[in-house]
């Protein structure tokens, strides 16, 4: 009976992170089933030590249980090499995944991992690591300057939220001679969920409902970057890679801004001097897309500046946009095929 019907068990695997308290619930929507053989199912999860359940009836919860949880510290010197790091600290618990996960995750690694070598100036690095039927996660915490810290003071930024802005747009780096600065902006797109936290704010991605986020955490010192897959994935390096490229080769002349990002001191995006701070650095790439997710409404001087002004400024470039609301689809096409301001 419960052969036929296993995914419903990989559907619980699969949603069980986010949805502890409600995944029984989830699952009788979804499949139409009842309770009672929804909760069966989830028992044969837990006698394969795949779920772990706490609390009573009406306030048990479930959670995967961890298969590999794994800590451990050691000082950050000039002559470590963030490949040979990798197969220490990473690459074992990587067994049974898919070779194109483990490379998604060699790649973060790697990245993340040469920019606490060459740029924390902190002492200290510790890596996390949880793997569980569901998910393989890691964390790569350093005791150093603080990633948006520094790029904010390197550029001379208003603030640490700017900064943010600029590495989503990617091709941002305080070391131009030795880095491309792609690296975040690629990280923070290959995972399922990304979060960067540095000077008391945490930079988030969550992939599956494509949603960007900045908000307010507890201050400390350094950078820690958390990272989290789905071991069934389809994703891979070169397809990411190949979305960013306008001929689907590995050049990276494409960006997709994230628009939310640019709400800095206010929660609406009314202003032009808004819309030049999203669109400055741009210069580089053929085609950009403005993400405009989470987001319901902007200015019609925020539109103009971003479609209009910045576009005759840059007439080389594609500008594209994603996820509009069909008042915002209207409000750019206006501007784009009549040109002009009317405001």
């Amino acid at each position: 009976e419960f052969v036929s019907t296993s995914p419903v068990r990989r559907y619980i695997i699969n949603n069980l992170s986010n949805h502890q308290k409600d995944i029984i619930r989830m699952v009788v929507r979804n499949f139409g089933l009842s309770r009672q053989a929804a909760l069966r199912h989830m028992y044969i999860l837990i006698t394969e030590g795949k779920v772990t359940a706490t609390g009573k009836t009406k306030d048990r919860s479930y959670q995967l249980k961890p298969l590999v949880e794994k800590t451990s510290s050691f000082s950050i010197t000039e002559q470590l090499k963030e490949d040979q790091l990798f197969q220490e600290k990473l690459s074992p618990y990587l067994n049974n995944l898919k070779p194109e996960i483990r490379e998604i995750c060699e790649f973060g690694f790697s990245q993340v991992m040469n920019n606490v070598i060459s740029h924390s100036k902190g002492k200290t690095c510790e890596v996390q690591i949880l793997k569980n039927e569901g998910n393989f996660s890691f964390t790569i915490i350093d005791d150093g300057i603080g990633v948006f810290s520094k790029v904010t003071e390197y550029f001379s930024l208003e603030n640490d939220r700017h900064a943010i802005l600029e590495l989503s747009k990617g091709k941002m780096t305080t070391d131009m001679a030795r880095h491309t600065g792609d690296g975040l902006f690629f990280v923070s797109r290959l995972f399922d969920r990304f979060t960067l936290e540095s000077s008391g704010l945490a930079w988030s991605h969550d992939l599956k409902n494509e949603e960007w986020s900045v908000t307010e955490v507890k201050e400390k010192k350094g950078t820690s970057i958390f990272l989290e897959i789905n071991s069934l994935s389809n994703r891979s390096l070169k397809k990411i890679m190949e979305e960013y490229s306008t001929n689907g080769g590995m050049i990276f002349n494409r960006t997709c801004v994230p628009v939310i990002l640019s709400r800095l001191d206010s929660d609406n995006l009314f202003s032009r001097s808004q819309a030049r701070r999203l669109t400055q650095n741009l210069e580089d790439y053929k085609n950009i897309c403005f993400d405009f997710a989470g987001l319901d409404t902007v200015s019609r001087s925020f539109a103009d500046e971003v479609f209009r002004v910045y576009q005759q400024k840059e007439p080389h470039q594609i500008l594209e946009w994603k996820n509009s609301n069909i008042e915002l689809k209207e409000l750019f096409t206006d501007i784009q095929k009549n040109g002009k301001s009317l405001d």
